[in-house]
């Protein structure tokens, strides 16, 4: 299942990555901050990066690293337009900010349907033990509850605008091609009922221990609306108002966990999904109002929400790509969680993540998690891992928090 994640912190400042994160149904459009505000902290200004240095030039209203080619002109236009204003062989140095300037006509059908998902190993849990060796048998997953009720993934009700306006799929560049994961719109405390702040996986925007920020990131709410159409027809038309009713709204900031950047790992399951999420912000388009006015919905996010053994009714959302799902779709799965631990032995000192039965694949990563509380639906953790009939998400705690006020500070 594919599994995403961000970027390392420098001197100044870390960058936070998320994994796969699950879109909520919701229905209302308003926009609601409660318990979605975080107060700020000496360990917030310690694990995140809130912009890096401001040495590079900006293109477009984009702010890059210094080098990077202002007359874009021949084959220096070509080289962006493919992707290659930077090389990737200098890819995780540490010392780079994160940009991802906005290239028009960048994700034309041919990028679009050469989109993958990242495929990833979690951990299979031993029945007799509760416990196995994941990748490199480095790292154990234990199930302190039990394992998770299977549940199969049903399909969203179309048209998604109306049903799950804040869920959609993330199109994004890494070194070694195209990739798609899911994410959702999340409310902003700095401006209320107009968020350009998108949640996911860190493994969606950052490669993780010795990988760097991904490009071209690009986000389409509510993908595929009508879900009529197949992921042939839908890529040969994805620029249409049938199948992007909303567009495409390009990422000009991410931010994700430290932890992420340190351990993680875009291709296996690691002690790191347990921090395993990130926070995007989108260029508003000139002369279009905000992402949340548009799609008409937001999640307001809920830290320290209730531990997954006391969780009877989660809701999952993720357009899953990889078989026996092909990525056009937008499915859904929902249930009691249970806690599963990573580590070398239990109790562990990494926190432990949500798991629910779901058989959702790859391309579902960064997806959002939600429960209800008094009435209005809550991010509370995004899909991260995969496989065996479950899927696992890193319970969003003090440094989830961190990396989601560092995003609304810097563009307050």
């Amino acid at each position: 299942m594919p599994s995403i994640r961000s970027r390392s912190l420098a001197a100044a400042a870390a960058v936070i990555a998320a994994i796969m994160v699950t879109t909520t149904a919701c229905d209302s459009k308003k926009d609601d901050a409660a318990d979605a505000a975080p107060s700020s902290s000496a360990q917030a200004d310690k694990n995140v990066d809130t912009g890096g240095e401001d040495s590079g030039v900006s293109i477009g209203g984009y702010k890059l690293p210094a080098g990077i080619p202002t007359d874009l002109s021949g084959a220096d236009l070509d080289k962006w337009k493919n992707g290659g204003w930077k090389d990737y062989s200098n890819w995780a140095s540490k010392a780079e900010d994160f940009a991802n300037p906005y290239i028009e006509d960048f994700w034309t059908p041919e990028r679009i349907a050469s989109a993958k998902e990242i495929a990833g190993d979690m951990p299979t849990v031993a029945k007799s033990t509760n416990m196995s060796s994941g990748s490199g048998g480095a790292v154990y997953a234990y199930e302190p509850d039990g394992p998770v009720k299977k549940y199969k993934a049903t399909r969203v009700k179309s048209t998604y605008h109306h049903y799950a306006a804040a869920v959609g799929k993330l199109f994004f560049s890494t070194p070694e091609g195209e990739y798609v994961c899911s994410a959702a719109v999340v409310s902003d405390p700095a401006h209320p009922g107009k968020s350009n702040m998108v949640w996911t996986a860190g493994h969606c925007v950052h490669g993780g221990k010795g990988g760097g920020w991904y490009r071209n990131i690009a986000f389409y709410p509510s993908f595929n609306n009508k879900a009529n159409l197949n992921i042939q027809q839908a890529v040969q038309n994805a620029n249409s108002r049938s199948v992007s009713p909303y567009g495409s709204y390009w990422a000009d900031w991410a931010i994700t966990s430290n932890n992420w950047i340190k351990g993680g790992s875009g291709h296996s399951g690691t002690w790191a999904s347990t921090y395993d999420y990130a926070v995007l912000h989108v260029k508003q388009p000139k002369g279009h109002k905000s992402l949340q006015e548009q799609v008409g919905s937001a999640l307001p996010v809920w830290f320290n929400a209730p531990a997954a053994n006391k969780v009877k009714n989660m809701k999952v959302r993720g357009y899953p790509a990889a078989s026996p799902y092909e990525g056009s779709k937008m499915y859904d799965c929902r249930g009691a969680t249970k806690r599963y631990v990573l580590g070398s032995s239990y109790p562990s000192k990494y926190p432990a993540e949500y798991q629910v039965g779901c058989t959702m694949t790859g391309g579902a990563s960064g997806g959002p998690w939600y429960m209800s509380h008094k009435g209005r639906n809550y991010l509370v953790s995004n899909t991260s891992l995969g496989g065996n009939g479950a899927l696992t998400g890193p319970r969003l705690g003090t440094d989830a928090k961190a990396v989601y006020q560092a995003m609304w500070k810097k563009f307050k």
